[in-house]
């Protein structure tokens, strides 16, 4: 099995930010590589769940307001699923 595509990502930041960065990291033992791919992935993780709670933020409009206590099961549910549940439901409605 071959090894993922990587890619090199530069950046531009204070050189005492930078500095401090290398320090603390170096002290904990990691590598700066590591802990930013970390930070990104953690980014990326939180993206993906603000935008599924905006999409069910979304689908709350859409159903009546009284049917809002309705929707805590959807909490859990990913995006696609959530696509797949709002197609079904307009499907009853046409």
């Amino acid at each position: 099995m071959s090894k993922p595509k990587q890619a090199s990502i530069h950046i531009r930041c204070d050189e005492k930010l930078a500095n401090e960065f290398k320090q603390v990291v170096e002290q904990n033992g990691y590598t700066k590589s590591l802990v930013i791919r970390e930070m990104m992935q953690e980014y990326v993780d939180n993206s993906k769940k603000l935008n599924l709670a905006s999409q069910q933020d979304t689908m709350a409009k859409v159903i009546k307001t009284e049917d809002i206590d309705k929707l805590e099961p959807l909490k859990d549910i990913t995006a696609d699923d959530l696509l797949k549940l709002a197609i079904r439901m307009a499907e009853k409605h046409i």
